[in-house]
């Protein structure tokens, strides 16, 4: 695992997103991930379109919701570390984080914690990327 002195650099403030990758995953996996990080110790609000409500327990009923509005689910790792779910596609789980959020060593701690935690929950390599760069891989977790 790269250390904060060696990966700091990743995380400058230039205006763009950091992606989280969890690729090559279907229904079931979607469907544990959102019961994992339901019953997980992280602060979880998940909104369709301007209201917020209750995560729902699958993502078919997700993307039914999507039908008419758009959906988030925001995770804060900790105060000041918010990750968004935008639930794109059936086939990828894909999560951003801001640069902005990850600016000491604890912050990157905690970031490296919950991709640990999310290669669990899905039995998958989790990579972290530049924004919308699948093939810039910044450091990518294995179970």
């Amino acid at each position: 695992m790269k250390q904060w002195d060696e990966i700091k650099s990743e995380f400058e403030t230039d205006g763009s997103l950091r992606d989280i990758y969890v690729e090559d995953i279907n229904l079931s996996i979607w469907n544990s991930f959102i019961s994992e990080v339901k019953r997980s110790n992280y602060k979880v609000e998940f909104s369709h379109g301007d209201e917020g409500i209750e995560l729902p327990d699958d993502l078919s009923t997700i993307k039914g919701l999507q039908q008419t509005n758009p959906t988030t689910l925001y995770i804060w790792l900790s105060e000041g570390i918010q990750l968004n779910c935008h639930f794109f596609v059936n086939t990828e789980i894909e999560l951003d984080v801001s640069p902005h959020d990850i600016q000491s060593e604890n912050s990157y701690i905690k970031l490296v914690n919950f991709l640990k935690w999310l290669a669990i929950v899905t039995n998958r390599e989790v990579k972290l990327t530049h924004e919308g760069s699948q093939e810039m891989v910044i450091l990518s977790v294995c179970k």
